[in-house]
């Protein structure tokens, strides 16, 4: 273990889910060098979710469109690590300039910039991402972290002002406090991760029929699609992340497709259902609390370093409603309590 570090900037450019399944390697820094002080560089999309974790001293936000080099250049002066969880090729040329002694992150073309090159290994194509960000750190501060103490993420809660908000939308649309359901979120930020929309509402009424519970939908941007309104709550548009973090932790199950709703709920404990085809659920399903669904094709998953040339994602369309119903029915029959 590295001595006398007492300031480390993090960079980890990317979705917000990404930045989410960070959040366990950072909080064992924080463990490990509780006198620290601990720099997140993020982009800007996912700035509510970690501002205001406790083991995060400082959230920053860096366009290289809008900030200079100079600004950032600034920033990294008398930094003691700057730990590259991402590929990021002028963040780290920066902290060498900025004379940043320890400089560790996955050899890549950026590699002459850094103190200490780590190898991409293709087992690290199927193993949880946290366990492989965890290994960046372990190898640039000579650390020793536990996989097992990397197996929750962590996000921001919601403000008071935002439970307000969010309980005056839930009783517009017929949700009191006490009512129990399902949350989903149907589309990804990517189509080859993307079920039928219609499988998804025969799905959300088949639960509906046989268990009574109503599933919330959410997400952002805009989706014209007529959902069963006797077992679909559109809110669609309607949330900000912090409060579809709440949803999520309020709700006894999320089904969903691999994407950040995932990561949101491993942070909250609630179990999940989610299908996986062109992602590898070896990588990216939570440890604790899922079910994961999976098609057996030759070519799933296909996403990662190698790239995809699929247009056509077989693996989501064969999923059935009965697989995925089943998958629910298994955690709802689990964690479900009357």
């Amino acid at each position: 273990m590295k001595k006398d570090i007492r300031k480390i900037f993090i960079s980890k450019q990317g979705g917000i889910g990404d930045v989410i399944l960070a959040t366990p390697v950072i909080k064992e820094l924080k463990r490990l060098y509780p006198e620290s002080y601990i720099t997140l560089l993020i982009l800007e999309n996912a700035r509510d979710l970690v501002d205001g974790l406790p083991f995060i001293d400082e959230v920053m936000c860096y366009n290289k469109k809008r900030d200079s080099f100079f600004k950032l250049w600034r920033k990294l002066l008398n930094y003691d690590a700057a730990i590259f969880l991402d590929l990021t090729y002028r963040i780290a040329m920066t902290s060498a300039l900025a004379g940043v002694p320890i400089r560790a992150g996955i050899e890549h073309k950026r590699k002459f910039w850094l103190s200490k090159n780590i190898k991409w290994q293709e087992s690290m194509d199927f193993t949880y991402e946290p366990y492989v960000l965890g290994h960046i750190v372990n190898e640039a501060l000579d650390l020793n972290i536990p996989q097992n103490h990397l197996n929750k993420t962590y996000v921001a809660s919601a403000t008071e002002k935002d439970r307000a908000e969010l309980m005056s939308i839930l009783s517009a649309n017929g949700i009191s406090e006490k009512d129990k359901y399902i949350t989903s979120s149907p589309i990804t930020a990517f189509y080859l991760k993307d079920w039928p929309l219609d499988r998804w509402d025969e799905l959300y009424r088949r639960i509906y029929d046989n268990y009574g519970l109503r599933t919330i939908v959410f997400g952002g941007g805009k989706l014209d699609y007529k959902w069963n309104k006797e077992s679909v709550i559109d809110l669609w548009g309607k949330l900000n992340l912090r409060q579809v973090g709440q949803i999520i932790k309020d709700s006894v199950l999320l089904v969903n497709s691999c994407s950040l709703p995932v990561h949101i709920a491993n942070a909250m404990g609630t179990p999940t259902a989610i299908i996986y085809g062109y992602t590898a659920s070896e990588r990216w399903a939570p440890r604790e609390k899922c079910e994961r669904i999976i098609t057996h094709l030759s070519c799933s998953p296909c996403d990662g370093y190698n790239g995809s040339a699929c247009t056509d994602p077989k693996c989501m369309n064969q999923m059935t409603v009965d697989e995925v119903y089943a998958a629910c029915e298994r955690q709802l029959k689990k964690y479900l309590r009357s």
